[in-house]
């Protein structure tokens, strides 16, 4: 579906907007193609509705332990996992108090000082990933407020 907003010539926009995260990363290569063709990618759900933070979930301890090894807030590392993505995405955070802004805004630092490798993110990504079918039907499955 995200590849039909980019393949009319010309597109019909210049943007795209999908769900991408630590967990979910099963659109990375279509938002790769429509980087390539000169959209803006925008990302949304980057800490998978807090589930990448939340105790008891499969992704969170490898989360916690590589936020702890670089000494970067949990949420500051999703984000910036996000960000250092081959197709540049703009990321929306979700953030809804002062505290999540501003632990939020230190997936900057993690990314212009360069904190998270390349191997590190890579190995980060795999601990993550889940199948898509599985990620949306939990999704599927959340209160939402």
């Amino acid at each position: 579906t995200l590849r039909e907003q980019f393949s009319p010539a010309p597109p019909l926009f210049d943007c795209v907007q999908a769900t991408f995260n630590l967990c979910e990363q099963s659109v990375g290569p279509a938002l790769a193609e429509a980087y390539r063709a000169g959209m803006q990618v925008i990302v949304k759900e980057a800490m998978a509705n807090g589930r990448l933070l939340e105790a008891g979930q499969p992704a969170t301890e490898s989360v916690r332990a590589v936020a702890g090894k670089l000494g970067v807030p949990p949420d500051a590392l999703c984000l910036a996992a996000v960000m250092q993505q081959g197709f540049s995405p703009m990321v929306l955070s979700g953030a809804t108090t002062v505290e999540q802004i501003a632990s939020n805004a230190r997936a900057l630092e993690i990314v212009s000082g360069g904190k998270l490798e390349e191997a590190t993110l890579q190995e980060l990504m795999r601990a993550c990933r889940m199948e898509a079918g599985e990620y949306w039907a939990e999704r599927g499955r959340l209160a939402w407020n």
